[in-house]
């Protein structure tokens, strides 16, 4: 089981997003049926050796924001064309 942390964003907005960008976090969001969404950010460093070891397509994983775990697949990943930094993850609930 693949185990990632997180923690939870305050505000969401372009300009915050960019905050968040320039601290080598980014923007993330949990979203899915009868579940309310979750504003959320990650580090860049945590994704970028768990998605080049080629391990987050298809599995579950084990979200702890704020020491809660949340289990979750990844939905859409967007990144950035020359930097390939993220920049932004959508995660669905299960």
């Amino acid at each position: 089981m693949i185990i990632l942390y997180g923690t939870k964003r305050k505000k969401n907005g372009t300009n915050n997003s960019r905050k968040l960008r320039l601290k080598d976090t980014f923007p993330s969001i949990i979203y899915g049926k009868n579940k309310k969404s979750l504003l959320i950010q990650l580090k860049q460093n945590d994704m970028i050796n768990l998605f080049n070891k080629n391990i987050l397509i298809n599995k579950v994983i084990n979200l702890i924001i704020n020491k809660k775990k949340n289990k979750v697949f990844l939905k859409e990943i967007q990144r950035h064309p020359i930097k390939h930094k993220f920049l932004h993850i959508d995660f669905i609930w299960i």
